[in-house]
């Protein structure tokens, strides 16, 4: 794999020593992996939300659109 240099101040470098991985790589992609997994969540409470404020008549529409989205892809596989 190519690897590259990156500028980092000393405490960032602290910082990522602090959390003890193997290597610097190991920890950058945990961090990453936890980042990329919080806003993940974040999004989809987001939208749990913003579906939970829609009127009883929007959810029931869009619970249709879906339902025939499901219809439309039965037996494909």
């Amino acid at each position: 794999m190519a690897a590259t240099t990156i500028k980092l101040s000393v405490e960032t470098r602290e910082r990522l020593r602090s959390f003890g991985g193997d290597t610097y790589e190991d920890t950058v992609i945990e961090a990453l992996d936890a980042l990329e997994a919080n806003r993940f969540w974040a999004e989809a409470e987001a939208a749990a939300a913003w579906q939970s404020n829609l009127s009883e008549a929007k959810q029931q529409r869009r619970n249709d659109s879906v339902a025939e989205i499901d219809r439309a892809f039965d037996g494909i596989a």
